[in-house]
Formats: structure tokens, sequence, C-alpha cells
């Protein structure tokens, strides 16, 4: 019989490459490469020996987090840390970090934060609160993360003032994405009061579907009711706005009449929200760092930290080593978004109105106003970046025109043959039949 210390043994490099290697696939590579069925039981406790031989005992991990908080403290300059543990007992509550690199980085990113959490899996559990933003080549960029107990209205508030210790200093005011947690929502709006909050676009609308059938009209009805949602939420203009939802309170009744008063308007649609949101709807980005911090929520506190700070170190070496091929003006992406507006707006019209005002005749007549980056499309305000229109007035401008040189037209006929250089002369003509000059082979009447 295979005992557990013998899977063990056998499995600890791959548990240290893949942490998350479940105990089926152990059964299943252990019939593959030795030709031996193992128990699922073998097979967890086996992998669990081998967690232990590679990250050592999870309870002293916690124990370790006061010495990784000084040791950041001590070779990582800039950093923000804090352990946090019930007095008298010194229990463990919660840990906050972000390292120095990230702090610098972040005012060079895009003003937009994340904002989301995951529960871990290890043997204590616990929930990893992470806030992520998005660089100028529209990377996500990780800048915060905290281990707490568990996910709380008094945790969230925790985390969120270390955040503004963060953020306040920069003097800069950032756009904030997550669900719609009621605990975070509450947390947000005692730290960052009056500072602009979006609802992600894709749990809000996750939980209109939840309210129709999934089959039969039920789902023909959901399909109507979500394309007519995000109607609204894209619109550009109230007007839009208000025809999209007054068809859509027809269609949805009263399921979607409860679900509609009870969200602001001002946290989810375009046309009323306050700020830029720099064309984001949802809280992907965050997302997207779950994903890629999930090698690691199976492992002890102190690797998992650890590991993700490992991680961060590679991604922004590569991204630097990346950026310094670059020859392109702006960020790569933004470049190549920057072209295709151009491009789509080159047969447009433009008529000068002052010096930075434009009039664009696209499918419809747009004002743009350079000076005040402003379009009537409104595009530009809510993308936070230069629409097609825009593109095309900036194009048209004087400062931006390479004018043709002044030229004096000479007197009488323009000349139709080339000047001859002094002692320039014309070759004779010479027949390629009989080597005589004055004729050619096709005219020659020698006799030969």
């Amino acid at each position: 019989m295979m005992r557990s210390r013998v899977v063990s043994s056998l499995i600890v490099d791959r548990i240290r490459a893949k942490p998350e290697l479940k105990p089926v696939e152990i059964i299943h590579e252990f019939k593959d490469y030795y030709g031996i069925d193992i128990s699922y039981y073998h097979a967890w406790f086996g992998k669990e020996l081998a967690k232990l031989d590679v990250h050592g005992d999870e309870s002293k991990s916690f124990n370790e987090l006061a010495w990784y908080a000084d040791a950041v403290k001590e070779t990582n300059t800039g950093s923000l840390r804090t352990l946090d543990c019930e007095a008298g007992i010194n229990r463990f509550r919660r840990f906050f970090v972000s390292f120095g690199g990230c702090i610098a980085g972040c005012q060079y990113c895009i003003p937009l934060l994340f904002i989301d959490a995951t529960f871990l899996k290890s043997k204590y559990k616990g929930q990893l609160l992470c806030a992520s933003g998005k660089n100028g080549n529209q990377g996500f960029y990780p800048l915060a993360f905290g281990v707490v107990d568990s996910e709380t209205e008094e945790n969230w508030t925790w985390f969120l003032q270390h955040l503004a210790s963060i953020l306040l200093p920069m003097g800069r005011v950032v756009t904030f994405f997550s669900d719609r947690n009621q605990g975070l929502l509450n947390a947000m709006g005692f730290v960052f009061p009056g500072w602009p909050h979006s609802y992600c676009y894709y749990h809000l609308k996750q939980n209109l579907i939840s309210k129709y059938p999934k089959s039969g009209y039920g789902k023909l009805l959901q399909d109507r009711v979500i394309n007519l949602f995000s109607r609204c939420a894209y619109a550009v203009t109230e007007e839009e706005f208000k025809v999209a939802m007054e068809e859509l309170v027809i269609v949805g009744s009263s399921k979607v009449k409860a679900f509609i008063y009870d969200l602001s308007r001002d946290h989810y649609a375009n046309a009323f929200f306050k700020r830029m949101r720099y064309g984001e709807m949802a809280n992907s980005l965050a997302e997207s760092f779950n994903n890629w911090v999930g090698v690691f929520r199976d492992l002890p506190v102190l690797p998992l930290i650890e590991g993700i700070r490992q991680k961060l170190m590679v991604l922004n070496s590569q991204r630097r080593i990346e950026a310094e091929k670059w020859t392109t003006v702006l960020c790569p992406e933004m470049e190549t978004r920057l072209c295709e507006n151009a491009e789509a707006s080159r047969t447009w019209a433009v008529r000068l109105s002052n010096c930075t005002v434009f009039e664009v005749f696209a499918d419809y007549s747009v004002m743009v106003d350079l000076e005040q980056r402003t379009c009537s499309c409104r595009l530009w305000k809510i993308d936070g970046f230069p629409c097609t229109h825009e593109i095309l007035g900036s194009n048209g401008s004087a400062a931006g025109v390479v004018l043709p040189p002044i030229t004096k037209r000479p007197a009488g006929r323009p000349p139709t043959k080339r000047i001859k250089v002094l002692g320039e002369f014309k070759r004779p003509l010479k027949c390629s039949r009989c080597s005589v000059a004055g004729h050619n082979r096709k005219t020659c009447k020698a006799i030969i």
C-alpha cells in the first residue's frame, strides 16, 4: 500500500511549483507515472504533508508576520505595512501591505482603483482584500492588499483608511469601482466622502438576470431587459437615458421597478456620473488580480504574502524591460487607439469657428473645444481620451498644418523641353543592321 508519507516525498517538488494541485490530479499522476492506484485520503493527506515540508506549519506562519513587517520596513523603502492583533491575547486579525515601488508608481497611473475581496482556502480561511489600478498601457497595477479574518464593514473601513493614507498625500481624486457590498459601500462613504464611486456594471447585470427564468419566455424577456438596461448604462445624454429607462420599466414591470428604485443612477449611468470613468464600466480588473494570485490562495498567510510580492517584482521588472523598447510618444495601447480614431475620422469635414473651437461634420454635426477639452458627443468627458471628432479638430488647427512654400511664376509660356547643359549633345541615330548613321533598322534600305 502507498502510504501518505511516501506520496508526500514524491510530490513535494510538484507542490512547490503548483500549490493548488488537487488530490484528484495527484491520483491520476500516480496512475500515469507509476501505474499505482492510491486512495483519495492518501492523495489529500500526502499533499498536506508536502505543503508542510515546503511552506511550514500554517499556525506558526502567523507568528512570522511580525518579523516580515519589520523586514519590509527595513528593506523596501516607502512601503506601508500594518499588523493588527487582538489586544491581550495577541491573536491575528488583519495584515495590510503596500510596497514602496507600487506606491511610487501609482501617481503615474490612470486615477482609477478597483476594490474587491476573494476568499482564501488555507486551514484558517480568511479574506484577501485588494486595491488595483490601471497603468497608462491599460495593464492592471496592484497597489495594496490585505489579509483579514472576514469581510466585514469594520475590516473594509480599516483597509480603506490605510489606502487613504497612500492616496491623500498624492493630492489626486480617484474613481473607485466595486460591487454593491453594503459593508464596503458604508466604509467607502465614511473614509472617502464625496469621492466618485462606480458600481460594477457586470454585477448589476447579473443581479437583474437572476430575477427572470433561464428558459422559455422568461429567457426572451431577460435578454430584452438586459439590452435596455445596457442602453441606460451606456447612454451619453440624459435624454437617451430617459427614453431607454421608460421602455425598461414598461418591459420589466414590477421586478425592474424594485431593482431600479434601490439603484442610484449616479453610480452606474454614463449620463449622470459626475467624474471620469476612463471608459471603464465593470470591476473586471479586480477579478484579474484575484485570478493572478489564485495560485497562492491555498498557502499559509506568510507564503501567500511573499508569493504576491515576488510576483509583483517580476511583473514590474518585465514591464520595465518592455517599456525600454517603446518608440511611440504615448504608451503603445493608447497610441494605437489614437491612430485608429484618426483613421476613422479622416473623411469628415472640419470648419474652424475660432482658435480652439471647431465644428466637425460626421454622421451628425458636433462641436469640439480643444481648450476646454470637450466635445458635444460627450465621449471625451466619459472616456478621458480624445474622441474621433477631437482628433480631426486638432489636426485641422493652424498649429498642426504644414503650409506650401511661396513661389513666383515666371513670365511667358512654361517650357515643355529640358534645357540642355553646355557641351551636352544628342547621340546620332545609327542603324543596327548596316552600321550606317542617319537611319534605323526599320527604315534601312541597304543591300546585304
